[in-house]
């Protein structure tokens, strides 16, 4: 199951667990760890969303928009004006 289809679960489990009758203590146990759960897999999500890096799309469909690497904005209008 993907960390995203999980969280979503936790999410419903938070929902129904006041509904189901159990103890107060136990409810509080169950809504708490559900909720350390929860953080625990959103952060090793954004852990490898970091993990992959940006990727510049070459096919980007405003490239001009797009500052390079050592090109001053005054470079990238003069470019764009002479073609």
């Amino acid at each position: 199951m993907s960390k995203e289809m999980s969280i979503i679960l936790l999410g419903i489990w938070l929902i129904i667990v006041p509904y189901l009758g159990v103890p107060s203590f136990w409810r509080t146990v169950l809504i708490v760890l559900s909720g350390i759960v929860i953080a625990i897999m959103g952060l090793l999500m954004r852990g490898e969303t970091l993990s992959r890096g940006t990727v510049r799309n070459k096919n980007h469909p405003f490239i001009e928009n797009i500052r390079h690497e050592g090109e001053s904005s005054y470079e990238r209008q003069e470019n764009t004006l002479i073609q």
